[in-house]
């Protein structure tokens, strides 16, 4: 029940999420500020035509917040601090440590439920910050989660990734391996899916 255009969204993270959401909000009329401690993917968020700061400077610029870095703790009690009232805080990047509501819990004088999956935490300044969903993934906890497309993708580069594992068993250093270009580009051809079905 919030009107998004002349509003100042604040992502947290410029991945791919990070980019899809403040891509969504600027569509939506906001004006949005990236944080991201990567300096080439600021600079990437600022050749997009966003402005990019760290969060200590957009915490009391934001009327949304959205996080997407899958990092913990992204947003912490001295950012909650100088929110604005009625400031609204989603989680988009990974469960609910991207945001730190053991330290909001703390600060607050009282928590009460302003909507479904809609908590604020009155501050001892008097301000308000909301919280969807508890912190939880909100596309997913307060909404009807991902569009079967994005899915499809997601399982077919996992299920590849697997594969690609297994045929390389003993051949990978051990360590996080990124999914390689061949196996991306695969599963972005137009007929891709299809092609997987007939090929196994």
């Amino acid at each position: 029940n919030t009107q998004i255009n002349g509003k100042t969204v604040v992502v947290a993270g410029y991945g791919y999420c990070g980019r899809g959401v403040a891509k969504v909000a600027q569509g939506l009329g906001a004006q949005v500020i990236v944080t991201e401690i990567d300096p080439v993917k600021s600079i990437l968020a600022i050749m997009d035509g966003y402005r990019a700061m760290s969060m200590e400077e957009a915490a009391p610029l934001g009327d949304i917040f959205v996080t997407v870095t899958a990092c913990c703790d992204v947003l912490r009690p001295e950012h909650f601090a100088v929110m604005k009232d009625n400031a609204i805080v989603a989680n988009a990047g990974h469960f609910n440590i991207e945001i730190d509501l053991d330290g909001l819990a703390a600060m607050a004088v009282s928590k009460k439920a302003m909507r479904n999956n809609l908590d604020g935490y009155l501050l001892p300044s008097g301000r308000t910050v909301c919280v969807v969903a508890e912190g939880g993934l909100c596309n997913i906890a307060a909404a009807d989660g991902h569009p079967m497309e994005i899915m499809d993708m997601s399982f077919a580069l996992q299920a590849l990734g697997a594969e690609y594992i297994v045929k390389q068993a003993g051949k990978l250093p051990a360590g996080v391996i990124a999914i390689p270009d061949a196996i991306d580009r695969h599963v972005g051809e137009p007929d891709a899916g299809t092609a997987c079905c007939r090929e196994h």
